[in-house]
């Protein structure tokens, strides 16, 4: 059982994979781009995107990914429509576990996304990188319509 999550698993190797989620300490380097992640797993998926490798493929259609998170992913979105991942508290369900951790939110009210530059809060990192446009006074004009857009920029 994870002490800082509700992770749990018989196996003691899949209780300390799963702990290196909790550290910040990223020690394997990719010697193209530099980046750094956690596992060799990850790593060796990350290469695979160098090399244009995708060695998970789809058994329904030609669809072929990088790791196999992004096939059972893409399996669950457009075959099986499974939704594994169930809120406890109510009838929601997800193909993503990322999507139940954040529509759990909506229960507990944590919002842990906080902007640098106010008092706003977020439950998800979209809303705030929307939010962070307005900090930005950028804005885009479509011609065609009447319409107002704050530009995407990267924070």
């Amino acid at each position: 059982i994870c002490v800082l999550c509700t992770f749990t698993s018989l196996r003691m190797s899949s209780l300390n994979r799963h702990m290196k989620i909790h550290s910040d300490e990223k020690p394997h380097l990719c010697h193209l781009c530099l980046r750094a992640f956690r596992t060799v797993t990850l790593l060796r998926n990350h290469m695979n995107t160098h090399t244009g490798t995708r060695p998970y493929k789809c058994s329904d259609c030609d669809m072929a990914f990088v790791t196999s998170g992004e096939l059972a992913r893409h399996r669950r979105y457009k075959h099986t429509l499974e939704k594994p991942f169930k809120c406890t508290l109510c009838k929601y369900c997800s193909v993503e576990a990322s999507k139940l951790k954040r529509h759990i939110r909506s229960h507990t009210g944590e919002r842990p996304y906080h902007c640098s530059l106010c008092s706003y809060a977020s439950k998800d990192t979209y809303k705030l990188k929307r939010h962070m446009i307005t900090h930005s006074g950028k804005s885009l004009s479509c011609h065609n319509e009447s319409y107002l857009f704050y530009a995407r920029i990267a924070f």
